[in-house]
């Protein structure tokens, strides 16, 4: 197991039983055309746009709907609107790291369920993690993201690190969504400033949280993977008909 980051104090529920992470081969790098994510805020060379095509410029500014503060880390706060560089549907654009744009929370939001959503699935990743890896893998091979979407369940993986322990770069985006054991057919994008760092409770890896969108508040958070955790996820849907 990897120590990459300090425990943190909130305090967050688990499911199931926890498998630890650590680290094993990654997958290897391929050379990228997309310029390096020092952040996860607004996009490559200088600009990103949304998945309606509208542009996003350094210092702009869109208002967007989304609660009011304050935001918090722990189990019942409202979660901070964050947005990351990634894809919303990265098979459309085949896993193209020169294609990234903005994909921020306010756009799963969904206080009066118009959008059909219900929880937000919040994973946190890193190359170098044999379990994100297993965990990925799982959910491709057990069909979740057909299963559940139709349930009301938005998916979001987001990869803050690379097989070195640093900052997740667009070229490991793209090896990470379309590795043949994963190819994420949902929306995936970049952490490298670890953004949902604030969230981890212990140095394991992943991290799963799960975000009532009616009002963006954080229902539960797993560090770590367990075979039953979608058959828990089932149980926290019940309860929020």
């Amino acid at each position: 197991m990897r120590a990459r980051f300090p425990a943190k104090t909130a305090r967050l529920s688990f499911l199931g039983v926890i498998l630890a992470a650590c680290s094993s081969a990654p997958i290897d790098d391929e050379p990228s055309n997309a310029a390096t994510a020092g952040s996860s805020a607004v996009g490559v060379a200088g600009s990103a746009s949304t998945s309606a095509g509208e542009p996003v410029t350094p210092g702009g500014y869109r208002k967007r709907n989304y609660p009011a503060g304050p935001y918090g880390t722990g189990l019942g706060a409202t979660l901070a609107d964050y947005s990351f560089l990634g894809w919303h549907d990265p098979v459309a654009v085949d896993y193209d790291d020169t294609k990234l744009e903005e994909v921020s929370l306010s756009e799963y939001y969904d206080p009066d369920g118009a959008k059909g959503i219900k929880l937000i699935w919040i994973n946190a990743s890193a190359v170098w993690c044999s379990v994100c890896r297993t965990e990925m893998k799982d959910i491709k091979n057990n069909g979740v993201r057909a299963e559940f979407a139709p349930k009301g369940v938005q998916m979001l993986v987001t990869l803050f690190e690379d097989k070195n322990s640093g900052p997740a770069k667009p070229s490991d985006l793209r090896n990470w969504g379309r590795a043949p054991a994963h190819l994420i057919d949902f929306p995936l994008v970049l952490d490298p400033g670890f953004k949902l760092g604030a969230f981890f409770t212990s140095d394991a890896t992943p991290l799963n949280m799960l975000v009532d969108a009616r009002t963006m508040k954080v229902v539960d958070a797993t560090m770590g993977y367990s075979l039953d955790y979608w058959q828990q996820v089932d149980k926290l849907l019940a309860k929020l008909e």
